[in-house]
């Protein structure tokens, strides 16, 4: 087996548990072998240290242990147990989740999304592609799961967009799942990440339940989930805002698959930094995509969170609620909330209720904290500013 160097700084971080080992945590770098290949990592004295793929790109190896095992069993092993564990994870009535987080499972680089009998399977690790196979059989063996979907669109590992079915029944690009009873389109091949955001899924089940005889105004709605969870629940008037016209018109079957009727309600096509309500609402969500890709882009998504604090906020009714949501993975939570207090307050006193994060079929790795991305805040509006 190929045996790595790591340079003497790379090893307090592998010891508490970091997935990756970037380039320039190599003593020689160009040494590395091709994606895929099992290697041994080891100190400057040779001792080994953990055990992984490598990879390509500024990311070098991906961990997946201390020491050696075979790669086919590591796989199947982690994505069985991985599976196993959901069931106790996810709302009753449920069949649309997260069957292996990457980094959280131990498999950094590598996703599993259940929608109903269809696995989606996404690489962010070009380490993966020669273990296809071996991923493939592994989740096609897994209770309910009859095909198996590979879901392109990693610009680094992919070059392409789409989807294409590895194993078992073909299907269409429209598949009906259930999330806590409530029915939704997923769509494995053109859909923006098969078009259903697992990740706030207990966030609209938790906002539903705020929305009975009140109006709600949805921000960056894209196919409304969390507009379908608030009209279930009984919301008085839900206006679902995007950009993307075809994502609303998903978001209108939404509505027809679970009963209820779109014309009740409005849906406004159109950017939400240009948007303004023809009255204030009762609850306001803001769940927009990721604002920041880069270092340098950092400034400018704490400007546009602060801006759209701001906007929604001004959307509340005094006595209102603000649902906040962030999905960039480089504002961490101090700096993501502090925009969110400083744009908010210019339209008034808050309190905070309620913060979150991913939910427990996205578990994140102790030595991972990259992997805690995602940032859900509920805030009530005080009736009076106080000032």
């Amino acid at each position: 087996m190929n045996r790595i160097e790591l340079t003497p700084d790379t090893l307090a971080p592998l010891r508490r548990g970091h997935p990756w080992v970037y380039r320039s945590g190599l003593t020689r770098p160009d040494e590395l072998p091709e994606p895929g290949t099992p290697v041994q990592l080891v100190d400057a004295k040779g001792k080994p240290v953990a055990f992984g793929l490598a990879d390509e790109g500024p990311i070098a190896v991906r961990v997946l242990a201390r020491h050696p095992e075979p790669i086919s069993e590591l796989i199947q092993g982690r994505i069985r147990h991985a599976a196993a564990l959901r069931p106790a994870l996810i709302p009753a009535d449920t069949n649309a989740y997260r069957l292996l987080n990457g980094e959280g499972d131990g498999m950094p680089g590598l996703i599993l999304d259940r929608y109903d009998h269809t696995a989606v399977i996404r690489v962010y690790g070009r380490c993966w592609e020669p273990h296809l196979e071996s991923i493939v059989l592994a989740t096609c063996s897994l209770p309910n799961i009859k095909t198996a979907v590979r879901r392109y669109g990693v610009r680094r590992v992919d070059g392409r967009e789409g989807g294409e079915v590895l194993a078992g029944l073909p299907i269409d690009d429209e598949v009906i799942v259930q999330e806590a009873g409530l029915r939704f389109i997923a769509r494995p091949f053109t859909g923006q990440k098969t078009g259903l955001f697992l990740d706030q899924r207990e966030h609209r089940i938790r906002m539903g339940s705020h929305t009975e005889g009140r109006t709600l105004i949805n921000l960056f709605a894209y196919n409304g989930g969390f507009s379908v969870h608030a009209a279930a629940r009984g919301a008085k008037r839900v206006i679902s805002v995007d950009i993307a016209a075809a994502a609303l018109e998903d978001a209108k079957e939404n509505f027809r698959l679970n009963g209820l009727d779109p014309n009740d309600h409005d849906f406004v096509t159109t950017d939400v930094f240009k948007w303004t309500p023809s009255a204030q609402a009762d609850v306001v969500i803001c769940d927009p995509p990721s604002l920041t890709h880069g270092k340098d882009s950092d400034g400018a998504a704490r400007k546009a969170y602060r801006d759209l604090a701001a906007l929604s906020g001004s959307m509340v009714r005094p006595g209102g609620l603000l649902a906040s949501a962030s999905c960039t993975a480089r504002l961490n939570w101090e700096r993501w909330e502090q925009a969110v207090r400083e744009g908010a307050t210019k339209a008034g006193r808050w309190s905070w209720l309620w913060r979150a994060g991913e939910p427990p079929d996205h578990p994140v790795a102790v030595g991972h904290p990259e992997g805690r991305y995602l940032k859900f805040a509920l805030l009530t509006r005080h009736r009076a500013r106080f000032n």
